[in-house]
């Protein structure tokens, strides 16, 4: 048995036409793994000698239409105890590098065979679109490899049982193949869909690749297939039999809501039959919900769409994102935003504000969330109702729990907020923060963005 402290990992990936990536691909493993394994498929460009300037061990496989055939090749040439195998468009954060060499050793001795992380999927201005859950780094051991031809998964391929450790709050592996440019690449490839349709050309009821040959055409814009196919595969998907690729499934739905959500004239009780249908199918699945809030803020239906955003945040809460809910967690500022508005159109003040202080515990200048939270405590005091704030009162909330009122910039940023929301009785609290000399500068800098504007 390997100690803790000698347990090693083989970076192993396969690619073809990836000089974009490569670089990065293989750099977030410098000094962390023992070794870098590249195998080829069929580059025709400088791929192959980036990989070999940067040290990699480069092979070769004849492609045959099988992703799973070539990622059990490139095991099949690692020599150490535990495997990261991510694309060459994915790659670990320095940090986290570091955690995942920490994490194979410390289960070295242990019953794990792989470790599941978070899958943050960037845009090509590096924003977060969407979170999933993958298991890229496992051990190196008989009897593990890639199962599918496309869409392959890691799985025990000897019938024992296959134990992962949870580490998706730890781990992060950054996904920029989702990027216009990346898959614009992958859709102009055509690897996919070639085996898509051979696959369903001996299978043609799999609801999985009528899912997965949805996701080409939702990638190509093709929007009136995709949701031929999505519809295809959710009439095929077994009624009675527990659901084998849950994933598969609730992608199939999500991606359909979102078709649907984006067809303006879509109307309402055929987006929900498609909703009801995914919920009743996935309960614990957030999307549902999150793109039923959306459809409904979008067609100004504020309490249908603030009983579906709160659903969406409570199942989020509850249950997590392993394996599911990818795109409310990968957009849960807006998700937040939307549920802060309706809740304030809906007349529901209390917990608008409440929404607001969590935007604003996640970014402070905010404007938008101060703007909302402020119009709602003004509408609030001006109602005379018992209890309610005074301006006093919420200036003392802000200065102990979001803002630091020792500095300049917060009372400035405050005391804006208040006189875009048309709160007179907070803009003369926050006035009185500052001294005479700061007032001055103040009002002068106020009065010069004024004329500008």
């Amino acid at each position: 048995m390997k100690s803790r402290s000698r347990a090693r990992i083989s970076q192993c990936m396969i690619v073809k036409n990836e000089e974009r990536n490569i670089e990065k691909a293989l750099s977030w493993g410098k000094g962390v793994v023992s070794e870098q394994i590249v195998v080829d498929t069929g580059s025709t460009d400088r791929t192959v000698e980036i990989a070999e300037s940067m040290g990699a061990k480069i092979y070769h496989f004849e492609w045959i239409d099988d992703f799973a055939a070539a990622k059990n090749f490139a095991i099949s040439k690692a020599k150490y105890e535990w495997i990261a195998l991510l694309d060459a468009d994915e790659y670990f954060s320095e940090e986290d590098a570091k955690k995942v060499l920490y994490y194979v050793r410390k289960l070295q001795d242990k019953k794990y065979d792989a470790i599941l992380s978070s899958w943050v999927h960037l845009d090509d201005a590096g924003k977060v679109t969407a979170v999933g859950t993958q298991s890229r780094v496992f051990r190196n051991r008989p009897g593990i490899g890639y199962i599918g031809k496309i869409h392959e998964y890691i799985m025990s391929t000897d019938g024992s049982e296959f134990h992962f450790v949870d580490a998706v709050n730890e781990l992060s592996i950054y996904h920029t193949g989702y990027g216009k440019i990346g898959h614009a690449q992958k859709v102009a490839s055509g690897r996919n869909i070639k085996i898509i349709q051979k696959e369903l050309e001996e299978n043609p009821d799999s609801y999985r690749m009528l899912g997965y040959l949805g996701d080409e055409y939702y990638s190509a814009d093709d929007l009136e297939k995709a949701e031929e196919a999505f519809r295809r595969s959710i009439s095929l998907m077994p009624e009675t039999e527990e659901i084998v690729d849950p994933i598969r499934t609730s992608m199939t739905f999500t991606k359909l809501l979102e078709i649907l959500y984006a067809k303006y004239e879509t109307p309402e009780d055929v987006f929900m039959e498609i909703y009801n249908k995914a919920v009743k199918r996935l309960p614990q699945e957030a999307d549902f919900d999150y793109y039923a809030g959306k459809y409904f803020v979008r067609h100004n239906n504020c309490k249908a769409a603030e009983k579906h955003l709160k659903r969406a945040l409570d199942q989020l809460e509850k249950y997590g994102t392993a394996f599911k809910s990818m795109f409310v967690s990968g957009d849960i500022r807006n998700a937040y935003e939307m549920l802060a508005t309706c809740c304030f159109n809906n007349g529901n003040l209390a917990d608008s504000i409440n929404y607001c202080v969590i935007l604003l515990k996640s970014d402070k200048y905010l404007m938008s969330a101060l703007f909302l939270m402020l119009t709602a405590f003004s509408i609030d005091e001006c109602s005379k109702r018992p209890g309610a704030s005074s301006a006093e009162a919420v200036a003392s909330f802000l200065g102990q729990n979001l803002y630091d009122f020792t500095t300049l910039k917060d009372r400035l940023f405050v005391m804006k907020g208040a006189m875009k929301a048309g709160y007179g009785n907070m803009v003369q609290v926050m006035r009185r923060t500052f001294s005479p000399e700061e007032l001055q500068v103040v009002d002068q800098a106020l009065a010069a963005e004024g004329s500008k504007g």
